[in-house]
């Protein structure tokens, strides 16, 4: 037989200090946002579009300026992003004047997590990119991570402040390890696993962003028609990751104009039906 097990007397501590419990007043809280789209989407046409928005541009990303040079977006405050500190030092910067900015736009997410690997391979590894370095046993990516981490506390920090923050990305196929069955392609994050792990997992609102394309057989062959209506969908399927903390429809149909689209986005984030 099991001695019986011994329990211990609960002394109650110094409830001065314990949390309080009470019902929230329910107030509209900005999302933390990530619109996924396939390449020539118009992503960054529609975020341009968004009302007191400011648009921070990762290195190589000239989406924006290539736009506003055509006329296709309005004037907006921006910034190109050349470095991880100058990323970091630009967040800052905004926790202590916010210059108005209501929507935060990063542009893109691939490109700020590559910044972040180039601090981590330069800091932690004295520059080597190769397998005594930032891709032994992939620790670069493990270690970046916490760097990456730090930038989504900033993030929060402007978020507490009032503002909607919203991450691009550009989405691959990749194939996907299904635990329960055959494995197959999927839409996905072109970013490393470990960083889109983190980052879902922070954000309101993951969309996915596409055109609608459907298939007919034409001379026994399958091939795809349409493709010029876009579409955003907010829940997650075996195709691609998504969700919302918000209420939103499964799917929107977005116009071909861009400030009618980012106007349906924000009245389903809104609850305006």
């Amino acid at each position: 037989m099991p001695p019986p097990i011994k329990t211990k007397q609960v002394v109650p501590g110094n409830v001065a200090s314990a949390a309080v419990l009470a019902v929230p007043t329910p107030k509209f809280v900005p999302p933390r946002m990530i619109i996924n789209g396939v390449e020539g989407i118009g992503k960054t046409t529609i975020a341009a579009h968004a009302p007191g928005c400011a648009i921070l541009m990762a290195k190589g990303e000239t989406g924006y300026l290539t736009l506003l040079g055509s006329g296709l977006v309005p004037e907006r405050p921006a910034a190109t992003i050349d470095s991880w500190e100058q990323m970091t030092a630009t967040l800052d910067g905004l926790l202590m004047d916010d210059q108005g900015v209501k929507v935060l736009v990063l542009d893109a997410l691939g490109g700020f997590e590559r910044l972040c690997h180039e601090f981590t391979c330069r800091t932690a590894f004295g520059g080597d990119w190769g397998e005594q370095g930032f891709m032994a046993f992939h620790r670069g990516y493990a270690l970046a991570v916490n760097d990456w981490i730090d930038m989504l506390a900033r993030l929060d920090a402007l978020h507490k402040k009032g503002m909607a923050i919203l991450l691009l990305s550009h989405t691959i196929i990749k194939e996907f390890k299904n635990p329960s069955g055959s494995n197959f392609d999927r839409y996905m994050t072109a970013c490393h696993e470990k960083t889109w792990d983190v980052t879902h997992k922070w954000s309101d609102i993951v969309l996915f962003n596409t055109f609608l394309i459907d298939a007919a057989k034409v001379d026994g062959k399958v091939k795809g028609k349409g493709g010029t209506q876009r579409m955003i969908y907010t829940q997650r399927t075996d195709t691609y990751d998504a969700k919302n903390r918000y209420g939103m429809p499964p799917v929107l149909t977005l116009t071909e104009n861009p400030q009618e689209s980012w106007s349906i986005i924000s009245k389903a984030i809104k609850g305006e039906r």
